[in-house]
C-alpha cells in the first residue's frame, strides 16, 4: 500500500487511499464513541467472542458480562469509545470486510493490468 500511495499513477494512488479509509474511520472510531457503536459493529453481527476486554477496558464500569453478552449502560456510557478500541474484534465489522475485499479486487486488477502494459 505505502509504494502504490508513493510510486504509482493516480489511479493506484486513488486506490490506496480508498483501501486505507476504513482503517482511518475505525482509528477514529477508537478515540471517540459509544458502546453502542461496538453492540452494531462487533455483537449484532455476531462477532463477538465474549472475552470481556470492553468491559475490562470501560473506565466507568458501563458494561458488563452476562451470560457471556456484553451489556451496556447507556445512562453510565461517556462516549470514550475505549471498548470500541479495546475490542480485538472490532476491526472485524463486516462492512469493512466487504469493502476490503472489493477494493482489494480492484487494485490486483490495476496491479495485474499495469504488468500486462509493460
Amino acid at each position: 500500500m505505502a509504494y502504490l500511495l508513493l510510486e504509482g499513477n493516480e489511479e493506484q494512488k486513488e486506490l490506496a487511499g480508498k483501501y486505507l479509509k476504513p482503517l482511518m474511520d475505525l482509528a477514529k472510531r477508537g478515540t471517540s464513541g459509544c458502546f453502542c457503536d461496538l453492540m452494531y459493529d462487533v455483537i449484532n453481527q455476531g462477532l463477538c467472542m465474549g472475552c470481556g476486554t470492553c468491559a475490562a477496558s470501560c473506565p466507568v464500569h458501563a458494561i458488563t458480562l452476562e451470560f457471556g453478552k456484553p451489556q451496556g449502560e447507556r445512562d453510565l456510557c461517556i462516549k470514550c469509545g475505549s471498548c470500541y478500541g479495546a475490542c480485538p474484534r472490532s476491526f472485524f465489522n463486516l462492512d469493512v470486510i466487504s469493502e476490503f475485499e472489493n477494493i482489494s479486487e480492484i487494485i490486483a486488477k490495476a496491479l495485474k493490468d499495469g504488468e500486462s502494459d509493460d
